[in-house]
Formats: C-alpha cells, sequence, structure tokens
C-alpha cells in the first residue's frame, strides 16, 4: 500500500520549537449573574460531545419543571430572538456593553412585550418561524430583569435552560465556566482509556490500539503494548463530574507532557457553530459510529481547522525514532481546576513490513475529490474531508417500485464529513411523465434514511449530502396526511388545536393554516402543530384551511369547519 506519510509532518516528540503556548482565558468573572434564582446545578457542560456537534453552551437544571423565570445574566438589550421546531426552540438573545452575548433557549415565553412583539411579526410575515433581528433601544434590560419563562422547546428533550455566552463580533461561544459562576465542582475527571494509532495511515484506515486506565496511587495508569509503527496519534476517552450531579459532563483540557514539557493536547473554548460539527474531526468518529466510546484526539487531523489545539499543527504527529520506551504523563483538567494524570510508556520494536499496495483511488483532505462512472459522479470540496482515504464503491441492483436507480454504495458511514458532497446519478430507466418533478435521492445509512429533492442536470439527478452511505432514485408522489380535527366538531371547550402531519419519508417541508382566510398562527415541534386559542379566534362557526407539503412537492389540502 502506499502509504500517506508524506501527507503528514511529523516532529520528534512535538519539540517545544513547534510548541506554542496554551492561550489565556482571563474572562470577567463576577460579571454575569446565574439567569435561574434557584441553586445552580448543571444537566450539561460546554464541549459536552453530542452526534455531529460539541454542546456550545450549559444547560440548567430546572428542577424538572417547566416555567422558571429567568433573569437577564447582565445589563444590555435584546438583540435578536429566534423560533424554530427544532434547536433552540424560543431563543432570546442579549447583547452586552462588555463585548459579550448571552442567548437563553428552550423557552416556553418571552417577557410580555417581547412576546407581543414577537407574534406581531409573526402574523406580519405569516411566519411562525423566526429569526429576528431586534434594534438597540426597544428591549432595553437590566441585570436580573425578567425576561421570560423557561421551557421544553425546539429539540429539548426536557426542561431545562441552554445557556450561552458569545464573543458579539465574532459569535464564537465561549465556555461558560470559565465565568465564575458558582456551581459546585470538587470532582476530578474520569480517566477510562486512551488510543494509540499508526499516523502513517489514515485515521479511517487504521484500528486503535486500546489501552485501559486503571486507578493506582496519585493518578491512573495504562499499559500500552509495544508498537510496530513510528508515527503516532493519541486519543483519549474521559468524563467529568460535578458535585451532587450523577451525569457524565464533558472535559475541558487535556495535556500530554514528556517530562514538564507541554507536547500536545487541547482545551475546549471558543467554537463557533460553523465549526462545530468538525467535532466529528476531533475524535476517533469510526470507533464511537462502530458502537464504541469518544476518543478526542490529542493532535489535530489534516482537516480540523479547530483553534482548540495549542501545542500542534493540523497533520502532526509523535515520532517515535529510537525504540526506547519513553514515559508521558497526560493531565486531564476541568473548568475549575480539578485535575486527573494518566502514566504510560510508548515503545516500538522493529518496524513492520510495509502494506500492500491499494487499488481503491485515494481521496486526499484539504484538497476537491470527484469520483465519476458512467451512472454517478460524486464531488467533494476541498474542505470535505478530514483525513485521506481510500474511496470505496460497489453498485447493488434494485427494482422495488418507484425506484430508478441501482443503489450506490458510496464508501463507509465512519468516515465523516465537514461539508456536504454532490451526489449526480443517472437513471437507470426511463421515469414516467407525471414523476419526473418528484424525484428525490435517498441515503441510507445503516438504520437511517434521509431524503433530498434531486434536481435535473445534463441527465442526471442531483442533490447534496453531508454523509456517506447507500444512495438511489425514488419517486415519490403520496401526499402528506393530516388528522387530529374532526371534521364539525365542538371546540367550545377546549384550549388549542393539535394536528398531525404524517409523510412517508418524515419530511414536512412546508405547513400553513388559514382560519375564514387570514394567516393563523400554528407552533411546530417535529410534525406536529398546536395553536392556543387567543384573540384571533372569535366564538362562533370557522373554518379551518390546512395546506401541507413534502420534499417531493406533493401538497395536502384539507379544510375542516368547526366551532367555538
Amino acid at each position: 500500500m502506499k502509504c500517506l506519510s508524506a501527507l503528514l509532518s511529523c516532529i520528534f516528540f512535538l519539540s517545544s520549537a513547534s510548541a506554542q503556548k496554551p492561550a489565556r482565558t482571563d474572562y470577567p468573572k463576577g460579571y454575569f449573574r446565574y439567569p435561574l434564582d434557584i441553586p445552580p446545578k448543571l444537566n450539561a457542560n460546554f464541549g459536552e460531545m453530542r452526534p455531529n456537534h460539541f454542546h456550545m453552551g450549559l444547560d440548567l437544571f430546572t428542577q424538572r419543571k417547566e416555567n422558571l423565570p429567568i433573569y437577564a445574566a447582565a445589563e444590555g438589550y435584546v438583540s435578536r430572538v429566534k423560533i424554530e421546531p427544532g434547536g433552540f426552540g424560543n431563543a432570546i438573545y442579549i447583547a452586552h456593553p462588555n463585548g459579550l452575548t448571552t442567548l437563553y433557549a428552550h423557552m416556553n415565553d418571552f417577557m410580555p412585550a417581547l412576546q407581543q412583539y414577537v407574534k406581531e411579526q409573526q402574523y406580519r410575515t405569516e411566519s411562525w418561524e423566526q429569526d429576528l433581528a431586534i434594534p438597540a433601544g426597544k428591549f432595553p434590560l437590566k441585570k436580573s430583569d425578567f425576561i421570560g419563562y423557561s421551557g421544553n422547546t425546539g429539540g429539548s428533550q426536557g426542561p431545562h435552560v441552554h445557556f450561552e455566552i458569545r464573543e458579539t463580533v465574532s459569535e464564537k461561544c465561549l465556555n461558560g465556566l470559565l465565568f465564575g459562576f458558582n456551581i459546585p465542582d470538587q470532582i476530578p475527571p474520569v480517566i477510562y482509556k486512551i488510543g494509540v494509532y499508526d499516523r502513517s495511515v489514515s485515521m479511517y484506515e487504521t484500528i486503535p490500539i486500546i489501552a485501559v486506565a486503571q486507578k493506582s496511587g496519585d493518578g491512573y495508569r495504562a499499559a500500552v503494548p509495544t508498537l510496530g509503527f513510528e508515527k503516532v496519534q493519541i486519543a483519549l476517552h474521559a468524563t467529568d463530574a460535578m458535585t451532587g450531579v450523577p451525569n457524565p459532563n464533558g472535559i475541558y483540557k487535556a495535556t500530554l507532557y514528556e517530562g514538564e514539557k507541554a507536547l500536545a493536547g487541547f482545551a475546549i473554548d471558543k467554537i463557533g457553530y460553523d465549526e462545530t460539527r468538525m467535532l466529528n474531526a476531533h475524535i476517533d468518529y469510526k470507533t464511537k459510529m462502530e458502537g464504541g466510546s469518544y476518543l478526542q484526539y490529542l493532535i489535530p487531523l489534516t482537516g480540523d481547522a479547530l483553534n482548540i489545539y495549542p501545542y500542534n499543527k493540523p497533520g502532526d504527529c509523535i515520532s517515535l525514532k529510537d525504540t526506547l520506551a519513553h514515559p508521558y504523563r497526560l493531565e486531564v483538567m476541568d473548568a475549575y481546576g480539578n485535575a486527573s494524570n494518566l502514566y504510560f510508556t510508548l515503545k516500538r520494536n522493529a518496524m513492520r513490513k510495509q502494506p500492500l499496495p491499494r487499488t481503491e483511488p485515494l481521496m486526499r483532505a484539504g484538497e476537491i475529490n470527484v469520483f465519476e462512472t458512467e451512472q454517478l459522479e460524486v464531488f467533494l470540496p476541498e474542505k470535505a474531508l478530514y483525513d485521506s482515504i481510500y474511496f470505496r464503491y460497489a453498485v447493488t441492483a434494485d427494482a422495488q417500485p418507484n425506484t430508478f436507480s441501482p443503489i450506490h454504495n458510496l464508501h463507509q458511514a465512519t468516515t465523516p464529513l465537514q461539508e456536504a458532497m454532490t451526489v449526480r446519478i443517472k437513471p437507470s430507466a426511463t421515469i414516467p411523465y407525471h414523476l419526473r418533478d418528484k424525484v428525490l435521492m435517498k441515503k441510507i445509512t445503516r438504520a437511517n434514511t434521509e431524503v433530498a429533492k434531486a434536481n435535473w442536470e445534463m441527465g442526471k439527478y442531483v442533490a447534496r449530502f453531508r454523509d456517506f452511505g447507500s444512495f438511489q432514485l425514488v419517486a415519490d408522489d403520496q401526499p402528506p396526511v393530516v388528522s387530529g380535527l374532526a371534521p364539525n366538531g365542538d371546540l367550545s371547550k377546549s384550549q388549542k388545536i393539535v394536528l398531525y402531519v404524517k409523510d412517508n419519508y418524515q419530511r414536512v417541508k412546508n405547513f400553513r393554516a388559514e382560519l375564514d382566510g387570514k394567516w393563523l398562527r400554528f407552533v411546530r415541534r417535529g410534525n406536529s402543530f398546536t395553536y392556543i386559542f387567543d384573540e384571533n379566534c372569535d366564538r362562533g362557526e370557522h373554518v379551518l384551511s390546512v395546506t401541507v407539503e413534502d420534499e417531493a412537492g406533493n401538497k395536502t389540502k384539507t379544510t375542516i369547519p368547526f366551532k367555538r
């Protein structure tokens, strides 16, 4: 096999000449107050690892209740309001005079004046979803002013407040635990294991050597077997806990030392939402996707652009030039300075034999990559890959109803992408005229199915995806189904209307409701839609008209008379 070492820049023990000191995070302590009037307690911390993203703030415990009052963390003004069915749900952004912005998400309701303002904008634009920039003088706030109620809206999995501190200009999220909140924490991180990798090949082509950490004396120890390779990457599995909270949190910092010299490591802070997907570069994605633990790399991969590694450049590695035993100390620390240490030794024997050559095309990180056959084109932009891969492709015949191509198996789901790839598929059969604008590209990754509208371009259907998997052209002519409200019902004793939309591919693209010909505000959560009776629906006879559209453009219009 042709070795990928030419793509890598390695250094002998990551000497001090190539290292730089960690950035100082001298954030103002005591400037922000805790946004709730209950004892501080976290459900999750900053940097905790989630599927395809870092957790970008602090999840504040609300005693498993909704509708607790939330208060402004400092003086400022409401600068933005966001309303969305997933993600933050209902969220307020407050800009502060010190150049920082705080965010409060998953709220049920805002303070009355702001709630009314948002509602007016929703009716003006005839859209429940909003992303409103608020003029600076419209909603000024003093520290501890009431701003609304906690909830469970958006992508929340239980009642809590998601709280963030951001740089206003860059919008990068900062580690809130570095701002001196009085949250009890005397518990050091727990270290479980490390992974040791052959860095002369792609991270997606190698298998980690796992060394389990054993508690011993003043720290942890792990026994790493003798290695058969020179160029080394190390990854860490560790979690942190806080006093009185059983759930495991993410760690703040890890630093690898040889003697007193810091060689590698990371500090989880100052990450933007345009970077958060790069979590997939920071972890051993392949191991995690195969059911393993989160293993965090100490050295950035070639395509990792996160600014959390103070000692190394992307593509660096540890280089074992000799066969001596080299002792290391790995210090793992939380944001309050509680630390645990892992001690281990790396030693290599004579070099292993060179692997056999590979026949698959090599796709390089940091370059544009293209794969083509007569039936298929795949285009990966320059920043799509985190590390180089040998691209694997296979095609499988399939003749299910309303399918118009074989299944194209593109590489493997255990290799992540940062940017979306473009996939072009040529139909393998003539598509009936009435289905040509109903074509979707379907991606299957293990048990998950995702569809995207496919557009016709120069003899092929085109769509974009951010994951490898199995791809096929399908036609969807099944409209969504609306349920939840029977015609001619008496709702005089009801407080709300709840509608449910079912689609065969679970992709509800558009929803519009009109009451007696005028737009009506329904709140969306997943594929359920709720209207709470207010001044826009008087007592008497009414007609509710609902139009729903799926990803393929199929529409359903339902007219439901009712009495209130």
